[in-house]
């Protein structure tokens, strides 16, 4: 059997069904699922809202059940595995029964290509424009900011500020977490039309556009690889030179086989070092012991300016 442990925010959790389900039915075995116990189970709950749209994504599914030996292949645990990307022809290659454990991101497209239209058809979901009288025309922007601000992994807010002014569009439409003042002035320019809901309505919202701005997020990823969307733009972030977070290089999810991307790449993370108010603002997003060493880095920061 294949027993996926889910780790991380919704995308995280999409990519990881995606690769425990392709090993699962590829070798005929029975796959099991343990939520995420992220955000006190909240992770478990906005992902089962979202999965409930889904035309084929059951967390359980039947098989060849082994309990030994236990295989590691694909798991954290493994030396071997970098966390993002596991060598799938390998691994179906080996038919002998087992129990494969799987805890990772999964993060990488070359790995997945070869089963997208599979994928899309498991997640498959009917679009929801909230009451809005969309057109093609209209645009839609993902923005994704909050706890990643005090991760030093959000991006800049020119990337927006710099991209909408050479596109065409009717409306503009924003919908996505961490929009605050700063967010809204940047973008106030564009006369924005805010669409504010819980992940499962922001998900179905993007899928009724035909453009997609995408933000430096796995959410809007999936939103845009799932969409019937003709024009999508996206960032390929640069080097981050304040945190070295696995997920600032361990993704690799650049989709080249479908003219309908266009990337717009050496995007920068945002210029300003966070603040209180960020983690503040951020808080229920944010372990407790996250919190606690962010407020001390902020301190340590305004004593460093005070000193000679």
């Amino acid at each position: 059997m294949v027993h996926l442990q889910m780790n991380g925010f919704i995308a995280d959790n999409l990519f990881q069904y995606s690769a425990a389900r392709i090993i699962a039915q590829e070798l005929g075995y029975a796959l099991s699922v343990s939520h995420s116990r992220g955000k006190g189970g909240v992770n478990a709950v906005e992902l089962m809202e979202l999965l409930a749209h889904c035309k084929d994504a059951p967390l359980a599914l039947p098989g060849e059940a082994h309990d030994a030996p236990v295989d590691h292949c694909a798991h954290e645990s493994n030396p071997a595995f970098d966390n993002y990307f596991i060598d799938l022809d390998t691994v179906l290659a080996d038919r002998s029964p087992r129990r494969i454990e799987m805890r990772g991101y999964y993060q990488s497209y070359d790995m997945l290509r070869p089963y997208k239209e599979r994928i899309r058809s498991w997640f498959e979901m009917r679009p929801d424009t909230r009451g809005y009288d969309l057109s093609p025309q209209d645009i839609v922007v993902h923005i994704r900011w909050g706890d990643i601000v005090v991760f030093d992994m959000a991006m800049s807010l020119g990337f927006y500020t710099q991209l909408l002014p050479t596109l065409e569009y009717r409306h503009l439409y924003v919908c996505g977490c961490g929009i605050n003042a700063e967010v809204k002035a940047a973008l106030a320019p564009f006369s924005p039309r805010y669409v504010i809901g819980t992940p499962a309505e922001d998900f179905r919202f993007m899928l009724a556009f035909n453009q997609i701005v995408q933000s430096n997020s796995g959410f809007a990823w999936w939103a845009g690889f799932l969409s019937q969307a003709t024009a999508i733009y996206a960032p390929v972030m640069g080097p981050n030179t304040r945190t070295q977070h696995p997920k600032t290089t361990g993704p690799q999810l650049i989709i080249d086989d479908e003219s309908r991307y266009h990337y717009i790449h050496d995007v920068p993370y945002l210029e300003r070092d966070y603040t209180l108010a960020d983690v503040y603002s951020s808080r229920d997003q944010l372990r407790k012991k996250r919190i606690a060493s962010s407020i001390l880095q902020v301190v340590k920061r305004s004593v460093s300016r005070l000193v000679p």
